[in-house]
């Protein structure tokens, strides 16, 4: 029988000019910052941990256009004007083609909305400041990035975290779905770690892409807080000895971590150490760049033994991108002009705050019956990262990563915008959450989930 040849152990790699910068955009004491209906103050009282804007710079060696990768901890935009206001100018300063620039929120609830239609409540006055803010950090980080580019290379391993919860939790005496952790629910526990190192083997950053959605602190919290995000980026950066950690929410729609909605803002920090410690976990699994693990020979001992060591593996170093849509259907919903009339005559409070919720997002779509969904590829080597201007299920990245074994798929929600969330299709045989307030039609996730898988085989 012939021997076949013995496979070595190989890691996802890209070889490039990789370059990451970092800016604080934490709001200014006594903005209004509530974004929980349940919340009965308007003002946080003080800062948890800071927020910031991250920028990665990838090029190709060789090639003269980088693809930018900018992070908010942010939550969400409220409204049309709310994202373009502040995405908008950065296209146009920078001059990016729609498929070289991804800006991505981390969806943290601890972070105050940045809309103006909340101007003229209490500290209403500092959203604008704030949107200065951002802005001016989004420039520095995106110029700063661009100038730190250096023959690099990125690295990726999969490892896994248990910190996510499926997050419909049935009530048997009244058979209403509410939304909280439900430990009989199925969870994506997949959790990709990124390295990227220099020439000299120094770590320039790490990315972690999970998904679960930052929500362990709730209503109650009286913090700005960038939630399990601000442990977890200390607990690495600490620990690897330099460079920038860099999170990337995944398909989170119906993820939400252990500690979910708590008053207190340790429970942010007790979810952020569990996602750290199982990211340091991953990285000590990882070759050095360049490397793979290789049989060598074998060795007689009291057992006939296997030899392995590192062997040269050299990393892929091409560089593609797309930006493309798919139409999608809408669901029957309220017309902007139904939903203002309700508006008009429903008293401040929860219910309120949803109208205004939902006249936004229908403004972002307008009331036609289908909308044009942007979806969002780019490939780095063997690894891509996908981002959609929703909120998708974790079965978005199951599929595409099942499609695709090979690849390091890297999925993110809220890419580009945010519009609405994108369930599986069975999820619409149910009253969860985010099906209630859905815009699109059953089936409309998994037409953009085929839309990326195109656009993935197509980048080769």
């Amino acid at each position: 029988m012939t021997q076949t040849a013995i496979e070595p152990l190989t890691q996802t790699e890209f070889a490039g000019r990789i370059g990451i910068a970092r800016a604080d955009i934490t709001p200014p004491e006594g903005m209004y910052a509530r974004t929980w209906g349940s919340s009965v103050h308007d003002i946080a009282e003080g800062v948890h941990k800071p927020l910031f804007a991250t920028c990665l710079a990838n090029q190709a060696e060789g090639a003269d256009r980088p693809v930018f990768l900018l992070s908010l901890d942010l939550m969400s935009f409220m409204s049309k004007w709310d994202e373009d206001g502040l995405r908008q100018p950065l296209i146009e300063e920078f001059g990016f083609a729609p498929d070289q620039f991804l800006m991505t929120l981390a969806h943290t609830h601890g972070a105050p909305f940045t809309d103006l239609s909340h101007k003229d409540a209490p500290g209403g006055h500092l959203i604008q400041p704030f949107r200065e803010k951002i802005g001016a950090a989004c420039r520095k980080v995106i110029t700063e990035a661009r100038d730190r580019m250096t023959p690099a290379t990125l690295s990726w391993t999969t490892g896994v975290c248990r910190l996510a919860y499926n997050r419909e939790l049935p009530i048997p005496e009244t058979g209403e779905i509410l939304c909280g952790l439900n430990p009989a629910g199925q969870a994506d526990d997949t959790l990709l770690v990124g390295r990227v190192t220099g020439t000299d083997g120094q770590p320039i950053a790490t990315l972690v892409n999970y998904a679960c959605h930052p929500t362990s602190v709730g209503g109650a919290n009286r913090l700005i807080s960038p939630d399990f995000l601000g442990s977890l980026r200390e607990i690495v950066e600490a620990s690897v000895g330099g460079g920038i950690c860099l999170f990337l929410n995944g398909a989170s729609g119906e993820l939400t971590p252990r500690r979910s909605f708590e008053d207190d803002v340790e429970a942010a920090d007790q979810n952020g150490r569990e996602l750290a410690y199982a990211v340091l976990q991953a990285l000590e699994g990882l070759s050095p760049a360049g490397q793979m693990m290789a049989y060598r020979n074998k060795e007689e001992s009291g057992a006939a033994l296997a030899r392995w060591g590192y062997a040269p593996n050299p990393p892929a170093t091409d560089l593609a991108s797309l930006s493309e849509t798919v139409e999608l259907d809408m669901l029957p919903l309220k017309t902007m002009a139904e939903i203002r009339s309700e508006l008009e005559k429903t008293p401040k409070g929860f219910m309120k705050e949803r109208l205004e919720r939902q006249l936004a997002k229908r403004e972002k779509v307008g009331d036609g019956p289908t909308f044009d969904m942007p979806v969002y590829v780019l490939r780095l080597g063997k690894s891509v990262f996908v981002g959609v201007p929703g909120e998708l299920y974790s079965a978005f990245q199951i599929d595409l990563r099942a499609r695709f074994p090979d690849l390091s798929i890297v999925v993110m929600n809220i890419c580009n915008g945010g519009l609405s969330y994108l369930p599986s299709r069975p999820a619409y045989d149910t009253d969860v959450y985010p099906v209630q307030i859905a815009m699109f039609a059953a089936g409309s996730m998994e037409r953009v989930q085929d839309k990326a898988a195109e656009m993935i085989a197509r980048l080769g």
